[in-house]
């Protein structure tokens, strides 16, 4: 399985169009999905950002694709659900294969600690800002940078729906409204709700 490269070719020719550079893909398997994000998170400073699932969950998610060195990945979970996006690798512009590949093959929602670089990557695809919950040291990773990262919140977003394609070409001329992100008090409560637009839509 984790050997077999994944046929992207309307991708990666409407991203060559727009002068994005196409990073080719494979499909992986649980245990080296679970390997490589593990690798790539404790070379990363920002690694905590991150969150690395078991090797049951990973099984249990019918996409898990990484670049062909191991070095980047993202995953797909049954319900849709974007997650354990990392990139371990000196390659810059990955993302823009990685998730249009993600929308590709059902992702329609994603949650992140709200830093600014995160946030505004994520406005770049056409993903909005639904819900968002405080930060909770309870919860927080082991390894959180405090004095470096603070405690920022945990933001819910929902995809627009425009095909990968179109997100390709429409990359960056998204508009994003923040002034109506419904803040709630427990991270159940905000997926909870940005779960239940999605099903309402």
């Amino acid at each position: 399985m984790g050997n077999i490269t994944v046929n992207l070719s309307k991708i990666e020719e409407v991203l060559k169009k727009n002068n994005f550079q196409y990073v080719p893909l494979k499909s992986a398997t649980p245990k080296e999905f679970y390997t490589a994000i593990g690798t790539a998170k404790s070379k990363n400073k920002f690694g905590p950002f991150v969150t690395q699932r078991t090797i049951e969950e990973y099984a249990q998610m019918p996409f898990l694709f990484l670049t062909l060195d191991n070095t980047a990945g993202i995953a797909v979970t049954s319900d849709n659900n974007i997650v354990s996006i990392f990139n371990g690798g000196e390659r810059r512009g990955v993302l823009k294969t990685l998730l249009p590949v993600a929308l590709k093959f059902g992702g329609k929602k994603l949650d992140n600690y709200d830093s600014a670089k995160l946030s505004s990557l994520y406005e770049l695809y056409g993903f909005n800002p639904i819900s968002q919950v405080p930060f909770d040291e309870k919860f927080a990773p082991e390894d959180w940078n405090y004095s470096r990262d603070g405690e920022p919140n945990i933001v819910f977003w929902i995809h627009n729906g425009d095909a990968p394609e179109d997100v390709i070409l429409n990359f960056g001329n998204y508009d994003v409204d923040w002034d109506n992100v419904h803040t709630f008090k427990t991270y159940d409560e905000a997926e909870k709700f940005r779960d239940n637009m999605i099903n309402n839509c």
